[in-house]
């Protein structure tokens, strides 16, 4: 599913990445843990293709994406890719359901028909009487479900997220964390995570560690 082959990246003079292999097959659950400066963002920024890649080749669902245009890259990361933040970066203008389904309004979803998967995703989530709510109506643990309803709306083949329960009270993060591991097992989609909860970390089928840029 994910295939990175010396990935190499630098801010001006700092090295940041220094070499990162990474093969990560279909339907695994893989944690990523490190220091602070370990190179863990940068490396999910470049897995979602939000960074262009300076050196190396990055292959996801056999697509070499170092070699798309950027409209053909912004295509790509609509339909194959679902991130998870740490702040979830919701709309406080629109409902919950709204929210969930603006990656699928952008990729050209049918209203209705992208309504209907929303509410579907909001009830797999447990959130169904939260729909028309708005992110300030909701709890932080519903609207980080809400979040991750929203990068599942596509059906992406991945699902990035960084730091996802960083902003949660152990409560809602533990409830988070047995969420994640249910949909990775019951909708089969390719889960990377970037973590320093060691409750997490342990979750995966995989886990890694970065130290000064590379996995080790």
């Amino acid at each position: 599913m994910i295939k990175a082959n010396n990935i190499q990246y630098s801010y001006g003079k700092l090295e940041v990445l220094k070499g990162v292999n990474l093969h990560i097959k279909k339907g695994e659950f893989v944690s990523i843990t490190g220091t602070s400066g370990a190179g863990k963002t940068t490396l999910l920024q470049l897995l979602g293709t939000l960074d262009e890649i300076q050196k190396g080749s990055l292959i996801i669902n056999n697509k070499e994406v170092n070699t798309l245009s950027q409209k053909e890259l912004a295509s790509f990361r609509n339909k194959e890719i679902g991130f998870v933040f740490q702040f979830h970066n919701l709309l406080v203008e629109f409902t919950a359901l709204e929210n969930v389904c603006l990656p699928a309004f952008i990729g050209g979803t049918d209203k209705k028909k992208a309504e209907q998967k929303g509410l579907e995703l909001l009830a797999l989530l447990g959130l169904t009487d939260r729909a028309n709510h708005k992110p300030d109506e909701l709890s932080g643990g519903e609207q980080q479900r809400v979040a991750v309803a929203r990068a599942l709306i596509n059906s992406p083949s991945i699902i990035l997220a960084d730091e996802p329960s960083g902003n949660l009270d152990s409560k809602n993060a533990e409830e988070l964390h047995n969420l994640l591991l249910k949909l990775n097992k019951e909708l089969g989609q390719t889960f990377v995570i970037i973590t320093h909860n060691k409750e997490l970390a342990n979750l995966g089928s995989r886990k890694l560690e970065m130290k000064d840029g590379k996995i080790i």
